[in-house]
């Protein structure tokens, strides 16, 4: 009896295997899938604010005084 147990519990273990691998790979896929078609993979160019300006003195916050 010991015997064929032993053979269920690998053919499970590579059961869960395959659908982790499985999984992972299709996670990859659509994330690819997804980044591909939104078009931004990219970062945006443009009215980028330096970091002493950005902080509470910058087009956001106003002026200080």
């Amino acid at each position: 009896m010991s015997s064929t147990s032993g053979s269920v519990n690998r053919r499970s273990v590579s059961s869960v295997i395959a659908s982790a691998v499985v999984g992972v790979a299709l996670g990859v896929v659509s994330v690819i899938g997804v980044a591909s078609f939104s078009g931004q993979d990219t970062v945006p160019q443009g009215n980028a604010v330096p970091a002493d300006e950005a902080l509470l003195g910058g087009p956001e916050y106003g002026t200080r005084g």
